[in-house]
């Protein structure tokens, strides 16, 4: 066994991996791990803006990171999606 991992749901997950079969097992702290997160996550829907796409962020995250309205922020690309950074400045 191997580890492995990846996103499900749009949350990322640990895991152990077969070498022989490929198949992948959580041990509970994983799978523990996997559930507090995944209950944890927001879903999103994307909308058309002119040409580009646009996501509604959660009321949650605007209070917790204390958002405004033409704010500046970060826009990250990373091997298995993106992220957006409120701006620090």
């Amino acid at each position: 066994m191997g580890e492995s991992g990846g996103y499900r749901k749009g949350v990322r997950y640990s895991s152990l991996k077969c070498a022989e079969c490929g198949e992948e097992l959580m041990t509970m702290p994983q799978a523990k791990s996997f559930m507090r997160s995944a209950e944890k996550a927001k879903r999103v829907t994307f909308s058309k803006w002119g040409e580009a796409l646009a996501v509604r962020i959660p009321a949650e995250a605007v209070r917790q990171y204390r958002l405004k309205a033409r704010e500046k922020g970060a826009f990250v690309f990373e091997k298995d999606g993106f992220k957006i950074l409120p701006s620090t400045a």
